[in-house]
């Protein structure tokens, strides 16, 4: 090891914020260009960890993943009813300074080995179970008997907020709710079943297929239904069995 990579290695040591590029630089005064190989080299080498400019020893990684991972669990502890978590917030809460672009670096990282989930609207814990509020529960019962009266057409967002008598906000709340409780299943983004109906749509169309191969078009007649349906479920179907 050259005395650049030990100081490197110094400076990074189990600091769970990670030291930037530019403070190195200045330490070690060199240009950004003149560390660019050796940061590479210490990447490849399993050395550090790099985000975004941001770099950081394995150990304070780790030491930084408890922290954040311990808060998390505290602020789910706190508001089980609350879906996700604000990402600044729960690195708030586990005193670490980590933002920008390399939290989410970080944060993907963590959600790649499992140990978080990653939603539009913020963070949550891999096991996290949501809560339901009353409310959210009655509203939720409402949309599931719902959609459960189509067997293969549902109701779309918009249809479901003229059933309901609702607003379509209120609505595609409710759905999101419903699929991190994993009572509602999204295809394509377009359709909506629960577990229980689209397990049902499979055994279906394996009855109606009899283990032969059945085009789209031919699956469409098959269940009197459209294009859009077909193809969110040959996705999801697809999917699952691992993109056979």
């Amino acid at each position: 090891m050259d005395e650049l990579e030990a100081t490197i290695l110094e400076m990074v040591a189990e600091d769970p914020n990670g030291v930037t590029t530019e403070r190195i630089c200045r330490f070690t005064h060199k240009t950004p260009q003149q560390l660019g190989d050796v940061f590479e080299a210490m990447l490849a080498q399993h050395k550090i960890l790099g985000f975004a400019g941001v770099w950081m020893s394995f150990a304070g990684f780790e030491t930084a993943s408890v922290r954040l991972i311990q808060a998390l669990s505290e602020l789910h502890a706190a508001a089980p009813t609350e879906a996700e978590i604000e990402p600044s917030r729960a690195v708030a809460a586990a005193g670490l300074k980590w933002q920008g672009k390399s939290l989410d670096r970080r944060l993907s990282r963590l959600a790649a080995a499992g140990a978080i989930q990653i939603h539009p609207n913020g963070i949550c814990l891999q096991a996290f179970q949501l809560e339901l509020t009353p409310r959210q529960r009655a509203l939720l019962d409402r949309v599931i008997e719902r959609l459960e009266k189509e067997p293969v057409n549902t109701p779309s967002p918009q249809q479901l907020a003229q059933f309901l008598g609702i607003p379509r906000q209120a609505v595609e709340e409710i759905l999101r709710l419903g699929i991190r409780s994993g009572e509602i299943l999204q295809l394509a983004n377009v359709v909506f079943y629960t577990p229980r109906q689209f397990e049902t749509l499979k055994a279906k169309v394996e009855s109606l297929t009899e283990g032969k191969p059945l085009s789209k078009t031919e699956l469409r007649d098959a269940l009197r239904t459209t294009r859009k349906y077909v193809e969110a479920y040959v996705e999801e179907t697809r999917e699952k069995s691992g993109g056979a």
